[in-house]
């Protein structure tokens, strides 16, 4: 986040009268469930974490009290705490000590489209993929969205329009405005979680979508499809907006 915070205080591990407030007492690991130290510390983490015993913002204990809670080595420390940095679930402030990330991180996205790409997932999977998630997506709008959200998709198709009457435009460039137009529908859920889970969806995406603007229609069914979308969002039409959205779901499997 882009505010100044005072840093908040490390998570201490006092005395043994004390150690009841700290998010690593009590932590037990069934030795038949260990992996490696490093995957052990990486676990522990997430899992403090993810029970809220440490939130964003909260510092780690340091190193060595680390080596002593865990049971583990100095290294193995390290290099949990590295990989979960390279994920932007910890910062590594230096000369200052390590802290749990208090935004989302694009990194950690990142990741995982690199391990869904590598999975190598079929058209069907992908189609389907983006139904589930559009589908939802429409019926999030037509609940939470105001009349200035929709104005604001329309303006992204109206983009559209303008750049498809040019002379031969760019397939790179429709492809901005038709992920424009996605993030505009996206942000209209007034949902953030969903917003960046979408976000990171389009980039999957992406490259299939700028195969379909190499076609010789070049944006035309795009830009129809959108078009479609708005008019069921604008009517508050969900059987009509819905029924676009897999028509431009279908558009794109085809041309892609």
């Amino acid at each position: 986040m882009s505010n100044v915070r005072t840093p908040k205080q490390a998570v201490s591990l006092p005395r043994a009268a004390e150690r009841a407030s700290s998010p690593f007492d009590s932590i037990s690991i069934d030795p038949a469930e260990r992996r490696s130290a490093v995957e052990t510390v990486i676990d522990t983490i997430e899992r403090l974490i993810l029970t809220k015993r440490l939130r964003p913002g909260d510092r780690l204990p340091s190193e060595f009290e680390l080596t002593r809670t865990l049971a583990t080595s100095r290294g193995s420390i390290r290099e949990a705490i590295k990989i979960l940095s390279s994920f932007g679930v910890l910062e590594i402030r230096r000369g200052d000590g390590t802290y749990v990330s208090e935004s989302l991180s694009r990194r950690l996205f990142d990741h995982l489209l690199f391990q869904m790409i590598l999975s190598d997932p079929d058209k069907r999977m992908l189609k389907e993929l983006r139904e589930l998630i559009e589908v939802g997506i429409v019926k999030l709008v037509l609940a939470n969205a105001v009349d200035e959200d929709l104005h604001a998709v329309e303006r992204e198709v109206d983009r559209m329009a303008a750049k498809v009457k040019e002379k031969d435009p760019e397939p790179k460039s429709l492809t901005e405005l038709d992920l424009a137009f996605h993030r505009a529908v996206a942000r209209a859920t007034k949902n953030e979680l969903i917003q960046r889970i979408y976000d990171f969806t389009l980039d999957l995406f992406a490259h299939s979508i700028e195969e379909t603007h190499r076609n010789k229609r070049k944006g035309l069914n795009a830009l129809r499809c959108h078009q479609k979308i708005l008019q069921g969002l604008l009517a508050r039409d969900e059987g009509g907006a819905e029924a676009a959205v897999r028509e431009s779901i279908e558009q794109w499997a085809i041309l892609s």
